[in-house]
Formats: structure tokens, sequence, C-alpha cells
């Protein structure tokens, strides 16, 4: 019998296009109202870390070569060497850059190509890809729970990719012709890499069995997301993407366009990632914080605007399969307490898109008191 999703759980109210507001620049200027929901109180700049001190290099995101990490005929100490620095980046960072990777590059450019050419599309056709009421896949926005809270000034195109029993391919757009095809290939490549990294950190944490922890790969989500210009005026008190960290077990994250966006939460401030060529934006999320014990940690991130050029994105999530349980593994709780509930992946999911994003407030409902 073929594994499928279950239905009906949950999605976001309606919200009004973003790239279609932005696309009316002048209506926006004589009718401030239109962006009354996106800004923010606080500026956006106000707790961005300052530059170092004179003589103290600015920290970077780590980043892990992931071919020297997986060969075992490698140099001496090669192997040991980007396994300790994966160590260190997952316990003190909770994001890095993954190089060498082995997806090819003609699969990241032509997904980059696709995405572009869906954004692209006019209003009409994206929109025959809405979210339905109580869905979270398809063309709109998530994560909007009521009428009140601040907007992200972003739409997103959300499918659900692997495994393959999970896909509703009504979705899945005919235009750009290549869509599909390329997402399937860009999906498969990226969910080795999730799996890859997933058996390492299993070997740093010491758990046996690694599909202990590779089983969070075997479920995978695609999010596309579309950050139009934002109005001059605002640009310093609107947010592409609110503080959050990823309610999943682990994100690989592709630029699409040059323009920089992704801020995370370290040492009490903003710290900008500048995506290196080729490269793939790693972070930890709220599963793996669980499984760990809290050895690793998810850490909060955000999207900021530009006021000049649109942005655009994929992150790929990757989670446990429906019908399977998250909770801390015996191996790392050791003889110590497990610190998190274990939950069925359903009742999970339910939690995740019934909440807005706001900072660590899944890991807050995970806790044990």
């Amino acid at each position: 019998m073929e594994e499928t999703k279950p239905r009906n759980l949950g999605g976001s109210l309606p919200v009004p296009n973003v790239q279609d507001l932005a696309g009316r620049p002048d209506e926006l200027a004589v009718t401030p109202t239109l962006l009354r929901r996106y800004v923010r109180p606080q500026p956006n700049t106000a707790d961005l870390r300052p530059d170092a001190p004179a003589g103290e290099e600015q920290e970077h995101v780590p980043i892990i070569d992931l071919g020297r990490l997986l060969n075992p005929d490698g140099l001496a100490g090669g192997r040991d060497e980007e396994a300790a620095r994966l160590r260190s980046a997952c316990e003190d960072w909770g994001f890095f850059q993954v190089v060498n990777h082995g997806i090819p590059e003609e699969t990241v450019e032509e997904m980059k190509k696709n995405v572009m050419g869906f954004f692209a599309l006019p209003l009409a056709e994206k929109t025959a890809f809405a979210q339905q009421p109580g869905e979270i896949e398809g063309y709109g926005q998530a994560f909007v729970v009521s009428e009140e809270q601040t907007l992200d000034w972003a739409d997103m195109f959300f499918l659900l990719t692997q495994p393959p029993t999970y896909r509703d391919l009504r979705l899945w757009p005919s235009n750009p012709s290549t869509f599909k095809t390329c997402l399937e290939n860009y999906s498969t490549e990226v969910q080795r890499v999730a799996g890859e990294l997933l058996g390492a950190m299993a070997e740093n944490l010491g758990v046996r069995d690694h599909s202990d922890m590779t089983r969070l790969a075997a479920s995978q989500s695609v999010r596309m997301n579309y950050y139009p210009p934002c109005p001059e005026a605002h640009v310093d008190s609107v947010l592409g993407l609110s503080p959050h960290s990823d309610a999943v077990g682990l994100t690989l994250l592709l630029q699409v366009s040059k323009v920089p966006g992704l801020q995370i939460r370290r040492k009490g401030g903003w710290v900008p990632v500048t995506p290196l060529p080729g490269a793939l934006v790693v972070n930890v999320g709220d599963v793996i914080e669980v499984f760990t014990n809290g050895k690793y940690r998810s850490v909060e991130h955000r999207a900021v605007v530009n006021a000049r050029h649109e942005r655009m994105s994929i992150a790929t999530f990757h989670s446990g399969r429906f019908g399977t349980m998250y909770g801390p593994l015996e191996e790392v709780v050791g003889d110590g307490e497990p610190r998190y509930r274990s939950v069925s992946v359903q009742e999970y999911v339910k939690l995740v898109v019934s909440s807005k994003l706001d900072g660590k407030n899944i890991m807050d409902a995970m806790k044990i008191d």
C-alpha cells in the first residue's frame, strides 16, 4: 500500500498578493494604509551587530566541504577535521554553508531559472495554483493565523516533493515547461545531500544506527520565496520573513538572486549571511534540537527586504515521514533526562501550521516543564 500524506493539517488565512502590491507604487504612495499590516513598530536595523572592533575579525558562517567530509580515502586527518568543523557548526552556530556537495551545476542553475520563470508569470496564471482553505500547499503565504498579525513582505510557492506519493501534481505548473522535471531532479539531489549531512551528524553524536538521524531526510518540502522591492519609506520597518527557527529537521537554502537578505540571530544581534557561489546554506531545525535533546540548537533567522531589487530563494525542508514519532534519541539523552516531549509527526505538523512565525515558539511548546 502506497504511503500518502494526511489531509487537513491546517492552512493559512488568505492575504493580499505582495508582488501585486509592489507593482503598484503610485497607489502605495497615495494610500499608505495598504502597507499598514506590513509595518513593524521597531526598526529592523536597531539590533544589527556592529562591525567587528579593530583587530578583531568579523565572524562568518562556517563552511563545510561535503566531499572532504565523506571521503574516507582523503588526506590524513582531513575527514576528521571536517567532521569536527561540522560538530562545531551544529553546536555553536546552528548554521553553515556546504560546498563541494556534488549537485550538478546545471541542475542548480535550471532550478533557479524555473523559479524566476514561475514568479514572472502573470498573477492570474500563478493564482491557478493558489492554496485552498485548510491546505498549506500552493501559491500564497504561510503562518497567517489572525487578521491582526503583522504580515511578511513576501509571496511563496510551497510544494511537498518527497516521497513522490506526497506530491499533489495538480499544483506542479507546466509553465515554465521544464518546471516539473527540474524540480524532481533538484529535489532528489538535495535530499541526498541532506541524508549525507544527517549521517555525519549521527556519527558525531555517537548514534550507532545512522538511520535514527537520516530518517529526518525521508520527507521533503520546498518553499520558493519571492521578496519584492519594498517602498523606500518603509524598508527599515518591513521584513520579508519574520524571526523564527525552522520547525523541521534540516533546511537547505539556495539563493536564487544575488540580492542578500538572510540574517541569523547571534550573540544578541543579527548577522548577515552572504551565500558563497554554488553553496547551499544549511541550518539545524527544531526537530534536530529535539532529537539531540538540545545538544544541537536551532537558531532564529529572518529575511530583510531591499528598496530597489527583488530577491528570490528556495528553501528545501527535510523531516520525518507521517506515521513516525519525534522525540529525544535515547543514545543522546544517556543517563540524563529528556528535555522535550515525544509526539507523532502528524501532531507536530498540526502544531506548526496553526502557529505564526514567532521566534522559537514551537520549541517552547515542545519543552518539558
